[in-house]
C-alpha cells in the first residue's frame, strides 16, 4: 500500500493556512479581508461551475441535490455539527469566542476542509489508482482558503485536519470496494453534484459580506453519497435519463 501523498498534504495544507491565518488576521486591515473574502468567493462559484458541467445526468444531479438537502435538513447536520464544535470549544477554553458568526464561518470551514467532492473524489482516486494530482491541487487552493477563513475564526480551524484526515483515509482504504459502482456516469454526476456545493461554499463567502441569507452547506452532504446510488439506479433503467 503506497502512502497517501495528497491526504497528506492536503492535511497539512489545512493547519499551515489555518496558523498563519490566524496570526496574520491580527495586523490585516478589515477592507483587506472583506476583498480576500469576496475574490475567494468569486473563485468558488467559478470552480463549482466547472465541475457541474461535467454531469452525465441532469436529473441525477438534481435528484441528488434535492433529496440530499431533505435529508440533511431533517437529521440537522448543520446544527449536529454546531453543537460539537462547541461542546470542543468549552473544553479547550473558546466558549466565550463561540458567536453565531464565527459558527458559521467554522460550518463553512468543515464543508471545505472535510466534505468537499473535490476532497472525497480525490481520496478515492488515490485509493483506486495512486493518483494524489487532485488532492495536490485542492491543497494549494485550501491552504489559501482557509488561511482567509482563520483570519476571523483564529487557529480552532486546524483542527478540523483531524475529521478531514479520518473522512479522507476511510475514503482511500475502501476505494476498492466502491469502485464496481464508480462508472464514469456516477464519477462525472458526483463531481457535478460537489460543484453544486462549492457553489453553495462560494455563494456563503458572498453572503456573509454582503448581508444575504446563507445557505447550510453542510446540510446539503448527503447528495455526495446519493449522486452514486442514483446513478447506479439509473444505470438500471431500460431508458436513459
Amino acid at each position: 500500500m503506497k502512502f497517501p501523498i495528497g491526504i497528506a498534504a492536503n492535511v497539512a495544507a489545512v493547519i499551515l493556512g489555518g496558523l498563519i491565518g490566524s496570526v496574520i488576521g491580527r495586523y490585516l486591515p478589515k477592507r483587506v479581508t472583506e476583498m480576500l473574502y469576496m475574490s475567494f468567493g468569486f473563485c468558488a462559484l467559478c470552480i463549482g461551475v466547472a465541475s457541474v458541467v461535467k454531469l452525465h445526468s441532469l436529473t441525477v444531479v438534481i435528484l441528488s441535490v434535492l433529496f440530499g438537502g431533505v435529508i440533511g435538513e431533517l437529521c440537522r447536520i448543520d446544527s449536529g455539527v454546531q453543537r460539537l464544535i462547541r461542546f470542543i470549544m468549552g473544553r479547550i477554553g473558546q466558549k466565550q469566542d463561540a458567536s453565531q458568526e464565527r459558527m458559521e464561518l467554522l460550518c463553512l470551514a468543515m464543508a471545505i476542509i472535510a466534505f468537499s467532492g473535490t476532497g472525497i473524489f480525490g481520496a478515492l482516486s488515490e485509493g483506486l489508482d495512486a493518483d494524489h494530482s487532485i488532492l495536490l491541487a485542492k491543497s494549494v487552493l485550501d491552504l489559501f482558503t482557509i488561511m482567509v477563513i482563520a483570519t476571523q475564526t483564529g487557529w480552532f480551524v486546524t483542527t478540523f485536519s483531524i475529521p478531514q484526515l479520518i473522512v479522507f483515509t476511510l475514503c482511500f482504504f475502501t476505494a476498492s470496494w466502491i469502485a464496481p459502482v464508480l462508472t464514469q456516469e456516477a464519477i462525472g454526476n458526483f463531481k457535478a453534484v460537489g460543484g453544486v456545493l462549492t457553489f453553495m461554499v462560494g455563494y456563503n463567502m458572498l453572503a456573509g459580506q454582503t448581508g444575504l441569507k446563507k445557505i447550510r452547506v453542510l446540510n446539503a452532504v448527503p447528495a455526495l453519497v446519493l449522486s452514486v446510488v442514483f446513478s447506479w439506479a439509473a444505470g438500471l433503467l431500460p431508458f436513459t435519463i
